[in-house]
């Protein structure tokens, strides 16, 4: 079964990724494999892995085929306002900021049945939800949008994967309309559980009870969630073998206790069977209520046929359980292959099962204390194979990997294992009948886990608890598993062989890399796509890195531009460490996401205004370079000109007497920190939000051959208060980048400042429109490439 697993998740990787007319050729190399495997003699199960990986393509391609628009949402998408109707198909997430739910579109304007499903946010206050809700709201449906960017994150292909083709937006709950309200059995279950854990449990132990015992991990917020992988202990929140295997233990104990109290099945010898039948109602209950995650399914498939095996008196084998287990989910729903929790759960378990098997244990236990040191010693292997086998996936996905963890599992698996779980599963069995013992239980669960927090605060407060290498790409995991694999085959000629070739290739990754970070001769500067915001990173002679702000959203939104956007492009460029930090004006657009490249980069030195502001992103910045101990020159020291790898950088603006103190958003603009770089012929200016004023003050301060620059970011992202005619003169750009939101509200860049800087012939650049842009310096002229290429599609930078 494992070889099939391969060979269907083969199968369905290759319908993601290569395109659809590849599935003739597959399907013909396909035939010719089975033929000559017929040809060979094969096993049976040899002879069919050609079929199963045509299979799995052919299954995913309901999910990456274009649906058919008659009946069907996404014929509806930027269509404008609608009334639209549906059904909540899973349970919502709730925030503190935003509900969130995926809803089966049934009617939209009452213009007849519809397919399809679209994500909507309601905004707080937001009316109790559950799945299975009947609801009906007016909203646009607008279409999903990748923030542009080389090597980022396709989030367009992603919510396809998941069918959802549109997202809408409400404001509070008078905008919703609840139709139908489920009260299920699984629901009310749900709602008493969770009653139970926020009238019982400790404040603090609330949301990583209602992640254990009801699969809530929405519940628990980033900052614990940042902990826990700190800690190497992440996993625990996820519902999988460790929980799933607690229920089955709690029950088949359960069961066997009140079974043998008839006489008949004592004597019949099935009691142990009939137990194990009767186990897997609640596994497959808890299962359910907790939300059937891909790791939720794997154990509860494997359990169930560790428990038929028992049923059948068949042999078990752990390995061909675990690839049954990945067929039947990529059967039921092929894109979980791409889920990162179905990636993690089946490479943990197969790498402790196959790394279990290889060890080469000397002698079979015979006495008790030979067998407990040899169940000591597998505890103590468990969570170093488990790190081992998934560190490049956890290091792709999460950037960092916790090299404390092994240690921390050997403390918090058993107790949240053989304490929290039992007591808040027979909590939530006896409260129907027992409601005051199961508040004493639910309590003492949530202490346990208010010192499980605190035990992981200690463990990732640890000098090097948590390490971030390099993010590797798939070639790089690729060559780490073929190594990992031929070291445990090490023995044989073949796994030697394979262990050298992989070596090579490794040196031959890590020379590429060293030459693209530190041999390069050039100068590169990239302005990412951040949405409605600045973030540009300045790449120097040698390597030195500069990053100019890190863009950010609204004050009132989650999404961190930082961690989610600037830090995986600079991680994919293996950049670890940024020597300049520089905040233009303390605003969210640019110093939202400075914080978290703060907390997580190394900063040789932040420059700054020094005009402070009261928001919580200037407020969490500040505080990371503080802790750190980051350097912070003074505006005069700036004002100096400095040279970095044969670079001139130089502080334009504000004026070197310039004295910081809060101001409203007009006057953070006006005194954006204006800085210039230049090397040989080519420079470039960044002037953050400065409008006519501060431009009026550049003017006045510096003379027309200090203000001129080949490259612009321009001015307040286009405004038209900004870049003036005496302004654009000054400069006279050959390239000018606006750094602005697809579509934004403000109508950035204004059509007469784009008029203006092309009556002057410089080359326009939209990062709304073109995604990220990218700019080489040589030694007599910039080359420019954007992200998208709008040229292909007849239109132009200036507007969407």
């Amino acid at each position: 079964m494992a070889g099939l697993a391969l060979a269907q998740g083969l199968g369905v990787a290759g319908g993601f990724f290569l395109p659809a007319w590849g599935i003739a050729p597959a399907i013909f190399l396909s035939i010719l494999a089975l033929a000559l495997l017929i040809k060979a003699k094969a096993t049976p199960a040899a002879a069919c892995l050609p079929i199963i990986f045509c299979v799995g393509w052919i299954s995913l391609l309901p999910w990456t085929g274009a649906p058919n628009p008659d009946g069907h949402i996404s014929s509806y998408v930027d269509a404008g306002p609608a009334t639209i109707t549906g059904t909540l198909v899973e349970r919502p997430d709730q925030f503190s900021d935003r509900t969130r739910f995926v809803l089966r579109v049934e009617d939209l304007n009452s213009s007849g049945p519809l397919k399809g499903r679209i994500r909507t946010t309601v905004r707080p206050p937001a009316p109790e939800l559950v799945e299975g809700a009947r609801v009906r709201f007016k909203s646009d449906i607008r279409s999903f949008r990748n923030f542009s960017n080389p090597g980022g994150f396709d989030y367009v292909r992603y919510m396809r994967l998941k069918n959802i083709f549109g997202s809408a937006y409400v404001r509070g709950k008078d905008k919703l309309e609840i139709l139908e309200a489920p009260d299920g059995f699984f629901t009310r279950t749900e709602k008493s559980l969770g009653r139970l854990i926020e009238e019982s449990a400790p404040e603090s132990g609330r949301p990583l009870l209602r992640a254990l015992l009801l699969g809530d991990k929405k519940a628990v917020d980033q900052d614990t969630r940042d902990l826990f992988a700190d800690a190497g202990i992440a996993h625990v929140l996820a519902i999988s073998g460790l929980h799933i295997g607690m229920v089955a233990v709690f029950a088949l104990f359960l069961f066997k206790w009140v079974l043998s109290c008839s006489e008949r099945l004592l004597l019949s010898g099935r009691l142990f069977q009939v137990s194990a039948v009767l186990t897997m109602a609640p596994v497959l209950f808890y299962g359910i209520l907790t939300g059937m995650a891909p790791s939720t399914q794997r154990a509860v498939i494997m359990v169930g046929v560790f428990l038929m095996a028992y049923v059948f008196n068949r042999d078990y084998d752990s390995l061909n359980t675990l690839g049954a287990a990945a067929v039947v989910i990529l059967l039921w729903n092929p894109p979980a292959l791409f889920n990162v929790g179905f990636q993690l759960s089946f490479t943990a378990v197969f790498c402790i099962l196959y790394g279990l098997k290889k060890i080469p244990f000397k002698t079979i236990p015979i006495t008790w204390g030979e067998k407990a040191r040899r169940r000591v010693l597998i505890y103590l292997l468990i969570p170093v194979i488990a790190l081992l086998g998934t560190a490049p996936i956890v290091l792709h996905y999460f950037d960092r990997i916790s090299l404390i963890g092994p240690l921390a599992n050997l403390i918090v698996v058993p107790l949240i294992g053989f304490a929290v779980l039992p007591l808040a599963l027979m909590a939530g069995l006896i409260h129907p009948i027992l409601p005051w013992m199961s508040g004493i239980m639910t309590a003492a669960a949530g202490h346990l886990l208010q010192f499980v927090l605190l035990l992981s605060k200690w463990l990732a407060a640890v000098p090097f608890a948590s390490a971030m290498p390099v993010k590797p790409n798939a070639l790089e995991m690729g060559l780490y598993y073929a190594a990992l694999f031929a070291l445990i085959n090490v023995k044989k000629k073949w796994g030697a062989a394979l262990l050298a070739m992989c070596l090579v290739g490794g040196l031959a990754d890590a020379g590429y890399w060293a030459h693209q970070r530190f041999g390069r001769e050039d100068l590169q500067v990239t302005f990412l796509d951040v949405g409605q915001g600045s973030a540009i990173l300045m790449e120097f002679p040698g390597g030195t890195c500069m990053l100019v702000d890190g863009g950010g959203l609204s004050a009132s939104s989650s999404f961190d531009t930082g961690r989610m956007i600037v830090a995986p492009f600079l991680w994919q460029r293996k950049i670890h460490a940024i020597e300049y930090l520089v905040l233009t004006h303390p605003q969210h657009d640019h110093a939202g996401g400075l914080g978290y490249i703060a907390e997580r980069f190394r900063i040789k030195e932040f420059w700054s205004n020094g005009q402070p502001a009261p928001i919580h992103a200037y407020e969490h910045l500040m505080a990371a370079c503080e802790r750190k101990g980051v350097l912070r020159p003074s505006l005069g020291e700036l004002h100096r000109p400095k040279s970095i790898q044969g670079v001139t950088a130089r502080v334009l603006h504000p004026a070197p007497g310039f004295e910081a103190g809060l101001g409203d958003d007009v006057q953070l603009n006006e005194n954006s920190l204006v800085l210039k770089l230049s090397w040989d012929d080519q420079s470039i200016l960044f002037t953050g939000d400065i409008e006519e004023q501060g431009e009026a003050s550049l003017l006045k301060r510096c003379p027309p051959e200090i203000l001129q620059s080949t490259l612009l970011a321009a001015p307040h992202h286009g405004s038209r208060t900004s870049s003036t005619q005496a302004f654009v003169e000054a400069v006279r750009p050959e390239h000018v980048v606006f750094t602005t939101g697809y579509q934004n509200w403000y109508g950035f860049p204004h059509e007469e400042v784009v008029h203006r800087y092309e009556e002057i012939g410089a080359k326009i650049y939209n990062t709304g429109t073109q995604g990220a842009c990218t700019f080489t310096a040589a030694k007599d002229h910039w080359s420019g490439k954007a992200f998208i290429d709008l040229s292909r599609k007849g239109k132009k930078a200036g507007k969407p």
